[in-house]
């Protein structure tokens, strides 16, 4: 017969493994380290002590990865075996309580009976939809799987699919990147000795880079070329206009046209034609315009720098790490790179020439004409986005999630339309995974508050009040007010000050005589927590014996942020106008959760110093680089 509170305590076996499960999921810096946590939830949660974690291999063969108490023979034996195929969907988990009862060959029987396994379960590792890999448990005996145990596995599964299909988006977003860098390399390479006039500014309109044909039009050595001003060799009749429309385009990160005089190292004036468009990085961020100048003095040099510049463009839009349509004033497709072709399923042979409706979904095809007539009509026509929530239409009907930036560019032949298309399906499935998975944790996080605190009123009814129920339920609602800073975005960190805040306020009678200051830091969740703790621990210290246990005392809770040679937090509680302190004869629980709990979340370095006019706690921390500290 099981206790009384058997089933609840597995229960909260099962959460306590599961949280931990997520926790190490999200610290995890290798695949080792995620089926290692992967394997111990298996074993808390399910009650097997041996597991063994297994993955579709580029050859498309399960192998396993990670295990528990399995022999070397026997994964040699059953390498391979698996119920599913590469890349199937809606896959469901298989538990068979005695292996000696299916139907599996009577090698496979055989080999795993000799490996005193009879009952098991397999259990689909699904990223993207698909099955990459499955997880096993084994049981020495006959097992009868309960639903809560069916319902625990698959959740273990899912919660390492999610670590799968993001540490793959990582590596794809890192490829991205690299590719990004790549083709700027090539763009400069490219550009260097280009036969016109090519020129990159940062966002305040500095000059950055001048290719070789500039340089030598400038007499402008390459060392110069970061403080030489272009300014100086406008003429004077032009300068004005010029200088208006360049600074025009850099605040309003537009392209723009304009021509006008300049001198050359000989002392001639020439004219030049000026094409810029804005520059941003794969983020999004404007980082100033790339442009073209022309030398339109003569007709005949001025056409032949225009095919030279369609030819770089060209060379730019295949180069460029997204989709990449460009339309003609009718809406007909003239021009595609390769990231296009994966982008819409579609051979740019198959694109080119047909309207661009044809990439646009059944839903919205009938009123894009009336869009793009309204766009392609107005008189100075500029960049803009199209939007993220929209849909594009693929070759087999299908539509995939969108992003689209439009450009207009002027050519010979009129308006052309350039339209960069990103395929964003990856980041919309992470997305609402990551909110799932989020949304599930913080679900799960607040039941088990909520089950402990039952837990504890079920303890302690019926009893007189005493203060351990009160300090326990006391740090029951510092860590559920750390919750609920850290739930709001979505557990990456809390605000110190909001900590501090929300701390007071729980002794809210006592709010007008704490004061606090400091800069904005951000802390991590276990940070977070471990710091609510203790400042629940000074406050309840302070109202008992301390400062707040009279009407005259005060407090004073201070920090700073250090940023040589590492960034550190330096916090400072101290007391004044309470009763006489002295240095207590042994230390009690909050003391240790103080010093224990920050050294070991933080680690930190506190002094707990008992002066006679109050108590002051030193806290002494190192602060993650980066974005943690702001």
């Amino acid at each position: 017969m099981q206790r009384p509170g058997g089933k609840l305590t597995e229960r909260l076996d099962e959460l306590s493994a599961l949280y931990v499960l997520t926790d190490r999921l999200y610290r995890a810096k290798s695949n080792h380290e995620a089926f290692e946590a992967g394997l111990d939830a298996i074993r808390d949660g399910l009650g097997c002590r041996r597991a063994s974690m297994l993955l579709f291999d580029d050859a498309g063969v399960m192998s396993f990865v990670a295990w528990r108490g399995l022999s070397d023979g026997y994964r040699q034996a059953l390498a391979g075996h698996s119920p599913w195929k590469v890349g199937e969907r809606n896959a469901e988990p298989i538990f068979v309580s005695d292996i000696a009862e299916t139907d599996e060959p009577a090698a496979v029987k055989d080999r795993i009976a000799s490996e005193g396994i009879v009952g098991l379960a397999f259990i689909p590792l699904i990223a993207q939809g698909e099955v990459v890999g499955k997880f096993m448990t084994y049981y020495e005996q006959k097992h009868s799987f309960a639903s809560h145990e069916l319902n625990l596995a698959t959740t273990i599964a899912r919660q390492i699919g999610f670590y799968l299909e993001r540490t793959r988006a990582e590596e794809a977003r890192k490829a991205a990147e690299e590719e990004l860098r790549a083709s700027e390399q090539q763009f400069r390479l490219m550009s260097e000795h280009a036969p016109v006039m090519i020129w990159t500014c940062d966002a305040s309109g500095k000059c950055t880079n001048l290719n070789s044909m500039l340089r030598e039009f400038w007499g402008v050595p390459v060392e110069e070329v970061p403080t030489f001003s272009w300014h100086t060799t406008m003429h004077p009749d032009d300068a004005e206009e010029i200088g208006a429309r360049m600074m025009e385009a850099l605040a309003t990160q537009s392209t723009v046209s304009v021509q006008g005089r300049y001198k050359n190292c000989k002392g001639e004036f020439r004219v030049l034609l000026t094409v810029a468009r804005p520059h941003f990085s794969a983020k999004g961020q404007f980082r100033g315009l790339i442009g073209v100048n022309v030398d339109v003095t003569e007709s005949e040099q001025a056409e032949a720098a225009l095919r030279h510049s369609e030819e770089r463009f060209r060379s730019a839009v295949e180069a460029a790490p997204s989709g990449m349509v460009m339309t003609d004033g009718s809406g007909r497709i003239i021009l595609v790179n390769l990231h296009a072709e994966a982008v819409f399923g579609y051979e740019r042979e198959e694109m080119i020439g047909q309207g661009i409706e044809m990439l646009v979904p059944d839903r919205f095809r009938s009123s894009h004409p009336v869009f793009r007539g309204t766009y392609d009509s107005r008189p100075l026509a500029r960049p803009m986005g199209a939007g993220r929530d929209l849909y594009a239409r693929r070759k087999d009907g299908s539509e995939v999630p969108v992003e689209i930036g439009l450009s207009p560019i002027q050519t010979s032949e009129g308006l052309m339309i350039l339209a960069s298309v990103v395929d964003i399906s990856e980041r919309k499935r992470s997305e609402a995974q990551r909110e799932l998975l989020m949304a599930e944790l913080n679900h799960r996080v607040k039941n088990t508050l909520a089950v402990v605190q039952g837990i504890a009123h079920q303890t302690f009814r019926g009893t007189p009040a005493t203060e351990a129920h009160a300090a326990f339920e006391g740090r029951l609602m510092a860590l559920s007010a750390a919750h609920n800073i850290l739930t709001q975005t979505s557990w990456e960190h809390a605000s110190l000050e909001q900590l501090v805040a929300d701390s007071i306020q729980i002794r809210g009678t006592f709010s007008n005589r704490v004061s606090a200051s400091g800069p904005a830091v951000l802390l991590q969740p276990n940070q977070a927590l471990a710091v609510a703790l203790a400042l629940h621990e000074l406050l309840t210290n302070a109202v008992k014996y301390g400062a707040l246990s009279n009407e005259a005392g005060k407090v004073s809770v201070e920090w700073s942020r250090t940023s040589l040679p590492r960034p550190r937090l330096n916090l400072i509680w101290s007391e004044l106008g309470g009763p006489e302190v002295s240095s207590p004869s042994r230390r009690g629980f909050g003391s240790r959760l103080i010093t224990g709990g920050l050294a070991a979340d933080l680690e930190a370095e506190v002094a707990l110093e008992f002066q006679p006019q109050g108590l002051v706690c030193r806290i002494d921390a190192p602060l993650p680089d980066g974005v943690l500290a702001q």
